[in-house]
């Protein structure tokens, strides 16, 4: 057999560097260097066929029962790739090993916790233990892809907005495999998955997303009525903070005295509580310098009123009497600074006691954001005072806070003198 010297090899280098090698040379050149590579490693003779039709045959050693195995085939070229592949076996990437490699490279992109387990969920809910997950990568085709996501949105149920949320690790796992020269070509970017078999989105009405005008009235009348039982809570002070600045609540919760210019009357918003992870991996709550996923947008400087400068002049006077301190923090209790669930519960549970629909501090963020449109603020002052980074998301929070019946008056009064006949005036419903 003939060897591959090193004056070939550097031949071989040379024609891959200058691109002009033919595939038939280079098949014959691989099958040259694998003979090699084999024989340096196979002690038993390899035999060809001893007549027309027949084997090759030859022998390996298994480990596993102690024993000579006879390896065949009928070409030359078949029993060298069999051996080839016993002795260099190729160890073939999967998504299911990528994937830990993949979350370590999103943690280190400063993306959130939540984020990250959100993906976490978004894995062990939907591929943990598929077949797709432990195929070889360089063997996922398009077909495969689109099979199953399409066997997901009918085992799950899936909305388009749930099934776009959990293609993403699908989408950048592979897009990372191509990265790190694991697959030539990314069969994802040529799928096309039919979203016709996806679950309807449950629009929620306007009405359930905002606080109305009575439903906000109660729910005022309510949280004053717990300061006169309870006046030195200052949870309620946080909700009605929230009402003036549409705060993310863990923006709110997070305010520090030194964020406020009192000359200036201007409040610094620029750090959040969050849930991230510890040295072993658990998540737990903190107090993060940045806003929510890191927006430049969400560091903002928000004018202040008479009344948020009056209210901030109470919490402080509150934590002053009863004692109320952790570190620089403007909301605190005797167990020190305000936490997210506290608020959130208090809110939920004045809800109840107002006799409306429980709503969320998310909720008030639309509430703030639908008044000021109907006010006539700018949408894009809407959207730097909330801290958005793009008008889209803004004007998802913009919805009709006035309730159905009183836009049906305007609708019909703004329309008033749209009638065209003076016969249809003294018409009598039939």
């Amino acid at each position: 057999m003939k060897q591959i010297n090193l004056e070939e090899k550097k031949l071989l280098q040379e024609y891959f560097t200058c691109g002009t090698m033919k595939s038939d040379e280079l098949e014959s050149i691989v099958k040259e260097m694998k003979k090699e590579k084999v024989l340096q490693k196979h002690p038993y003779q390899i035999t060809p066929p001893i007549k027309e039709g027949g084997r090759w045959m030859t022998y390996i050693q298994d480990a596993e029962v102690n024993k000579r195995v006879k390896i065949t085939s009928y070409t030359e070229d078949g029993i060298y790739q069999k051996l080839y592949n016993i002795y260099y076996p190729v160890k073939k990437e999967t998504l299911e090993i990528l994937y830990p490699l993949w979350v370590e490279k999103r943690k280190g992109m400063n993306l959130s916790s939540r984020a990250i387990q959100r993906n976490r969920n978004h894995w062990e809910k939907y591929y943990n233990n598929t077949k797709i997950v432990r195929k070889p990568i360089d063997r996922i085709t398009v077909e495969d892809i689109e099979d199953f996501f399409h066997g997901c949105i009918s085992e799950y149920d899936l909305t388009k907005k749930e099934l776009d949320n959990m293609k993403l690790i699908f989408k950048d796992l592979m897009k990372y495999a191509k990265k790190k020269g694991l697959i030539l070509s990314n069969p994802y970017d040529d799928i096309e998955i039919k979203v016709n078999g996806c679950k309807p989105p449950n629009n929620p009405k306007d009405e359930s997303r905002v606080y109305l005008p009575k439903e906000k009235e109660r729910l005022f009348c309510q949280l004053n009525k717990r300061l006169m039982q309870m006046p030195f809570e200052t949870d309620a002070y946080i909700v009605f903070l929230l009402f003036k600045l549409g705060l993310r609540i863990g923006e709110a919760v997070a305010l520090k005295w030194a964020d406020i210019d009192w000359e200036a009357r201007e409040i610094h918003i620029h750090r959040m509580e969050s849930r991230v992870e510890d040295e072993k991996g658990k998540l737990i709550v903190a107090i993060c310098e940045y806003t929510k996923k890191k927006s430049p947008a969400g560091d903002r400087y928000l004018p202040l009123s008479d009344y948020e400068i009056n209210l901030f002049g109470t919490v402080k006077r509150i934590n002053e009497e009863a004692g109320y301190s952790d570190g620089d923090f403007i909301f605190c209790d005797k167990e020190g600074r305000t936490k997210i669930r506290e608020v959130d519960n208090c809110i939920r549970a004045q809800c109840r006691r107002a006799g409306i629909e429980v709503k969320s501090a998310h909720d008030i963020r639309r509430t703030v954001a639908s008044e000021m449109r109907r006010n006539k603020v700018e949408l894009e002052d809407i959207q730097w005072y909330l801290g958005h980074n793009d008008d889209a998301t803004t004007r998802t929070y913009i919805l009709n806070n006035q309730g159905k019946q009183k836009t049906s008056r305007q609708i019909i009064e703004a329309l008033s003198n749209m009638n065209g006949s003076d016969v249809l005036m003294g018409t009598q419903n039939l």
